[in-house]
């Protein structure tokens, strides 16, 4: 799939719906994922602190993020219904952007987080563009999640471990087609 309209389609439709639920929101209504451990291992891996100041790419709704406490988070989100739902559910700082072009400057956020987007991304160029943006805005630390080997939809673009050289390796949190990665930066 060479570009996300597809995708943006879907989550703006979700964003525009009724639910207040976050798992449905951010997608989890059909999985075995348990949105709470999934963000308890993540702040675990990334030993996110309570005066860390933390971004979210593709934060959608806020699922993971209602279960982040730190001393500031901000997400980022090419939704724009998803954007307005987190900011209206959780009122945190929420902005439209992709992820392959962030606004920030250079090393302003201790840790980053992105954790089941990259599968929605157009290609593996826009993916190598969306972790040159998280390490750039990255002081400490940065967590990619989710990351699928396999897939039952064919407009799910693929990862391969061996891509990752140089990162941390774990296992998926609630699929084992997938897989996630972090790295330190300090």
């Amino acid at each position: 799939m060479e570009d996300m309209s597809y995708w943006k389609e879907v989550w703006e439709r979700k964003g525009n719906g009724n639910t207040k639920s976050l798992e449905e929101l951010d997608g989890y209504e059909d999985t075995s994922a348990n949105v709470k451990e999934i963000a308890r291992q993540i702040v675990k891996e990334l030993d996110i602190k309570e005066t860390d100041k933390v971004l979210e790419v593709a934060c959608g709704a806020g699922g993971l993020a209602q279960y982040i406490k730190c001393g500031e988070y901000v997400g980022v989100d090419y939704s724009t219904s998803l954007v307005k739902k987190h900011i209206e559910l959780l009122n945190n700082s929420v902005l439209h952007g992709e992820a392959n072009d962030l606004i920030f400057k250079d090393k302003t956020f201790d840790k980053v987080i992105c954790f089941g987007a990259f599968h929605y991304f157009p290609n593996q160029a826009y993916a190598k563009q969306a972790i040159a943006e998280l390490k750039r805005v990255a002081k400490e630390a940065i967590f990619i999640g989710d990351l699928p080997m396999t897939s039952h939809r064919d407009t799910h673009l693929l990862y391969d471990k061996k891509d990752f050289d140089g990162w941390k390796i774990m296992d998926g949190y609630y699929n084992p087609c997938r897989f996630n990665v972090s790295l330190k930066l300090i």
